[in-house]
């Protein structure tokens, strides 16, 4: 999962729901002669998302009379320590979002906390509607080793980190939308020299800096060699050592030297650089599609995955899942688990993804049955690059999921490599360096 920062502003601004191009499947009823109770824990607070998931309990509960869903809405940080404290006290709810990563879902299936949902997986046809490279970031084996073994989670939406420019500036200065690495370095010094900011970016407050290097270090990654990277992500060896991680931290300080990014850049936070982008004070804009319910007031702001790097068909787009629906061992029966899994497939459903499209957000179910608002193009431009990336298996990582506190290492390492701190060689060497100690507490 995406570091609680976006995933806070992904809570408060978008959501995309996953699947495959594979149809749902008929929801088995499940079978009880006796009433059954479900709490659920979700973050879903925001009006619309509230109406989404209301109205998925309104129509689960009239297909099973039987089973009452007792919902109680959370914060991001209220669903880690809480949750595992309540569960360990043999309380708690029975279905819940669980962020992904060590510190929470590989600390409740450490605690044997949560429930494998293989066979739920192969009864709902999970694995069929979604990617691999999604479910796998909810998989933990019996040795708690990260993509591997049990799946413990099946999530409904999704995000990625990807390009948005806007139009109106690119029209102004006579430009097209860049499709190269190559045109987009051209076409900043074209805007640079006209006055008017190329690129925006906030710095201040942390994680858009990483996760603009991280976006960049993907896209040079084709979806055919993935494996490493991986590899790197699910604690299975590897090093941050790759001169396609030197190459993009050379290019952000690269543009930062040529006054490339939003003066004072480093002073800014990156939700107010995302409403300054919004207001037309930049051309482009790498950040996460969280900010898309924001940005859909603007018409001339579009959505596409990075321009392309020369060799690379199909490069990787870092992304993935908001937190996964998990069942908890508060779910004592096996009535109670079955009644668990029936409502997750229903929070994952086709109908549900179809309503949050709806409301705004981008549902990507993947489905040939995706209903998508005309009144929404920046929906459309999401959804379309989100069909594509899972098409191709494309879907990449948040790169701080790799150790427990990576997200802080590289956080800080981006503040001084963009300062002139650091050098990107440098920047390498300190991410590694987290890494292997990390890897090497885990065969003690």
């Amino acid at each position: 999962m995406p570091n609680p920062q976006s995933i806070h502003n992904w809570i408060r601004y978008t959501s995309l729901s996953i699947a495959t191009l594979v149809g749902v499947a008929v929801i088995p009823a499940v079978h009880a002669t006796t009433s059954i109770t479900l709490k659920e824990w979700d973050i879903y607070n925001y009006p619309e998302q509230m109406a989404v998931i209301n109205q998925a309990i309104k129509d689960f509960s009239a297909q099973h009379p039987n089973i009452k869903i007792n919902r109680s809405v959370h914060s991001f940080e209220d669903m880690r320590i809480p949750l595992k404290l309540a569960l360990s006290s043999g309380g708690g709810p029975q279905v819940a979002q669980v962020n992904q990563g060590g510190g929470d879902m590989g600390a409740l299936v450490k605690q044997k906390l949560l429930v494998p949902m293989d066979r739920y997986a192969k009864q709902y046809h999970w694995t069929e509607r979604f990617p691999p490279s999604i479910l796998k970031s909810n998989r933990w084996s019996k040795e708690l080793k990260f993509g591997k073994g049990a799946l413990y989670g099946v999530a409904s939406l999704g995000e990625m980190v990807g390009f948005y420019y806007n139009k109106a500036v690119l029209d102004k200065a006579g430009l097209s939308v860049p499709k190269t690495m190559v045109q987009l370095n051209a076409d900043m010094a074209k805007l640079k020299k006209q006055g008017v900011a190329p690129m925006m970016l906030g710095l201040l407050d942390g994680n858009a800096g990483q996760q603009m290097l991280s976006a960049l270090w993907q896209d040079q990654i084709d979806s055919s060699q993935r494996k490493p990277l991986d590899k790197l992500i699910y604690d299975q060896g590897g090093t941050f050592h790759d001169p396609r991680l030197v190459r993009a931290a050379k290019l952000m300080q690269t543009w930062a030297k040529k006054g490339y990014f939003f003066q004072g850049f480093q002073g800014i936070g990156h939700d107010d650089a995302a409403t300054l982008f919004q207001n037309g004070q930049s051309a482009f804009f790498i950040s996460g599609t969280w900010y898309m319910g924001q940005f859909k007031a603007n018409k001339d702001i579009h959505f596409a995955a990075l321009p392309k790097f020369k060799g690379v068909p199909h490069p990787l787009m870092e992304g993935g899942t908001d937190l996964p629906f998990s069942i908890t061992t508060a779910a004592k029966t096996k009535a109670q688990r079955d009644a668990a899994a029936a409502f997750i497939n229903e929070l994952v459903s086709e109908k549900v993804a179809n309503a949050w499209l709806q409301h705004g957000f981008l549902a990507a179910a993947v489905t040939k049955n995706a209903k998508l608002p005309a009144n929404n193009p920046l929906l459309s431009d999401v959804h379309h690059v989100w069909v594509e990336v899972n098409q191709n298996n494309a879907l990449g990582h948040y790169i701080d999921w790799a150790t427990p506190t990576m997200l802080t290492t590289i956080n800080q390492s981006v503040q001084k490599l963009m300062g002139g701190r650091m050098t990107p060689k440098q920047l390498t060497d300190v991410l590694d360096k987290d890494y292997q100690k990390y890897i090497a507490s885990l065969s003690h």
